[in-house]
């Protein structure tokens, strides 16, 4: 049924839209577009959620149930293509072999369908456009998914179904919209291929995405459904990634799967015979080469950068041969401005260090912490540098003001405080002019340059004394150092204009630093009559990397390969006194909550520094 239903969107949309091809983006077609897919929807949509998911792929190896007479088809369907298509016939057959007769586009990804499926899907669409016009081609693709998806409800399935998946709503991983986008354009005659980034330098995770070989031999990275590659590949943002690999359909011997000793252990991500490091075509690279004086038989070493996701904290990201002779490693393939940590890995996966960590600069010269032998008590503050994206939005709260007035449309009112400075990520005070107290309407209004509300959190404070009822417990002011004296002031209270339980759903009020009603420029806070607010409590919106009292945390340093636990605590305050060795590579994690972790060392002047600012 799904199948079936799957052919009548197709055959609907592309009898909509055929006669279009001129004119496809046009407003009157979007419009048409549109009315199809309400109509389409109105038919089957129900229809569609409740059939369930028949799942063709298999496990195991390919060979193992692929048959030789649906690989010989497929083989010769593309060779028919190559003949049809004068771009595939200037192609050099061995990369059509590599970019567009493999029919598959990812390894281990499940296998559902093969080049006769995406062809018949897609080519029809894409009939009319010279494949030398790669950029055309793409866009029309994106246009098709993305209008399709509105024939379809979300997706209702756990499993995976092929190709259909991509036309459903809802959130889909990275990998098959790769995969399958790439399968696609692969049986319309273009070259293309699956890249992915081994890591990011601050965050967890990696993106899968496309490439195309253009008409001139380049290759263009692009998004399969939500961007178009440019000539330069300067739209593609790669500022953050670690090395880029693409998935070949032939063997790479240069791969560590084929470069190791014997029995020599490789890690995960490069235990494939099908990677090739093509970091240079997006990246800057150097070649560098390092002291290498271990004992053993390994034929590979590796730099890693630092990964709070994997159970080790750091990941490799690329390779390196070692020269015994010489005493050195060195690896061909490094991205400048990285922080890295030189390793080689025991026949049982433990990694060890050849040398100490260091940050490679934009200019590619290795800078090494510097660490003395003594140790030094430390108080820490954050497990993740402050966001300047975020600073930038607490800078142009400056100017914001709070006005207060005795009418509900503020025609007369007084401005009783001002946001003077940069707010800090955690809670501090705006104390209120209340001369002209007290005020039963308040607003926080923040000025035309930028009328974004970006406050995470706000409290209303008042005084006990005054005996109001709509009253609880205020949040506690931060508490940063030993040194510090909690200057809590016992008669403060929170102000209420409704129940928090009747609000807690606004941004503002969700105890979620990392939420603020930033679309609106204006915050009301409306009483029931006139009452004294005092202080205006606030924290602007930021990414709840400091510490956080209650928390759990653990604090490891940086030795020989791996880190070592030297710390497990709750935070009794916004801050954790630790004796460390001085300038040692320190990762604190927080075991609470939080993913954002990122390692630092203490300088000179008791200051966190984070690998990266």
């Amino acid at each position: 049924m799904l199948d079936s239903l799957v052919i009548d969107a197709d055959s609907v949309f592309f009898n909509s839209v055929s006669t279009f091809a001129d004119s496809l983006y046009h407003e009157n077609t979007l419009k048409k577009i549109k009315d199809i897919s309400t109509r389409f929807r109105e038919c089957y949509g129900v229809r569609v959620a409740e059939q369930p998911a028949r799942v063709y792929w298999k496990e195991g190896y390919d060979y193992n149930w692929i048959t030789a007479k649906k690989l010989i088809s497929h083989i010769d369907k593309m060779f028919d293509l190559r003949e049809q298509i004068a771009s595939l016939r200037s192609l050099p057959i061995e990369d059509f072999y590599e970019y567009v007769l493999p029919y598959r586009s990812v390894p281990d990804f499940p296998l559902v369908d093969f080049s006769d499926t995406y062809h018949a899907f897609m080519n029809k669409y894409v009939a009319d456009i010279d494949r030398d016009s790669v950029h055309e081609v793409i866009q029309r693709y994106n246009f098709v998914i993305e209008s399709m998806r509105e024939l379809f409800p979300s997706y209702p399935y756990e499993e995976e179904i092929g190709y259909q998946e991509l036309l459903f709503h809802g959130p889909r991983d990275c990998i098959p919209i790769a995969s399958y986008g790439i399968s696609m354009l692969r049986a319309c005659g273009i070259p293309a291929a699956v890249e992915f980034n081994a890591c990011y330098k601050q965050f967890q995770g990696r993106h899968y995405h496309g490439v195309v070989l253009d008409k001139n031999r380049n290759w263009l990275a692009f998004n399969p459904e939500s961007s178009i590659p440019t000539s330069d590949n300067g739209s593609f943002d790669t500022k953050d990634v670690l090395n880029i690999y693409r998935f070949m359909f032939s063997e790479q011997k240069d791969a560590p799967f084929f470069l190791e000793k014997e029995g020599e252990y490789i890690p995960g991500l490069f235990d494939s015979p099908f990677l090739k490091d093509v970091t240079a075509h997006l990246l800057e690279t150097i070649s560098l080469t390092l002291p290498y004086q271990e004992a053993g038989s390994n034929k590979l070493a590796y730099l890693a950068t630092f990964n709070s996701e994997t159970s080790s904290g750091i990941i490799p990201v690329t390779w390196g041969k070692i020269n015994r002779a010489k005493q050195n490693v060195t690896f061909p393939s490094v991205i400048p401005d990285r922080y890295y940590f030189p390793v080689y890995y025991s026949p049982f996966g433990k990694s060890f260090s050849f040398g100490d960590s260091f940050y490679l600069n934009k200019e590619g010269e290795i800078e090494k912490n510097h660490i003395e032998e003594r140790t030094d008590s430390v108080t820490l503050l954050r497990k993740f540098p402050i966001k300047q994206k975020l600073v930038d939005k607490a800078i142009k709260l400056i100017g914001t003001v709070i006005i207060a007035s005795n009418e509900p449309g503020f025609h007369s009112c007084d401005t009783v405080g001002i946001i003077a400075d940069t707010l800090q990520p955690y809670f501090q005070d705006i104390k209120l002019d209340m001369n002209k107290g007290p005020y039963q309407y308040y607003q926080i209004k923040t000025t035309d340059e930028y009328p974004h509300a970006a406050l995470s959190e706000l409290e209303f404070i008042t005084d006990i004394r005054y005996g109001y009822k709509n009253i609880m417990p205020a949040s506690s002011l931060p508490l940063f150092s030993p040194e510090d004296t909690l200057s809590e002031d016992k008669f403060e209270v929170r102000l209420m204009d409704e129940p928090l339980e009747r609000i807690k759903w606004k941004a503002e009020y969700d105890g979620n630093p990392q939420t603020s009603p930033e679309p609106y420029p204006t915050i009301y806070f409306m009483l029931e009559k006139p009452q004294f607010v005092t202080k205006v409590r606030m924290m602007p919106l930021n990414a709840d990397n400091g510490i956080i009292a209650g928390n759990q945390y653990e604090l490891f340093c940086w030795n020989n390969g791996e880190w070592k636990k030297i710390l497990n605590q709750q935070a009794e305050a916004n801050y954790i006194t630790v004796r460390i060795p001085s300038g040692s590579l320190l990762w604190l994690r927080n075991l609470t909550g939080g993913k954002e972790e990122l390692p630092f060392y203490v300088d000179s002047d008791s200051q966190q520094k984070f690998i990266y600012p």
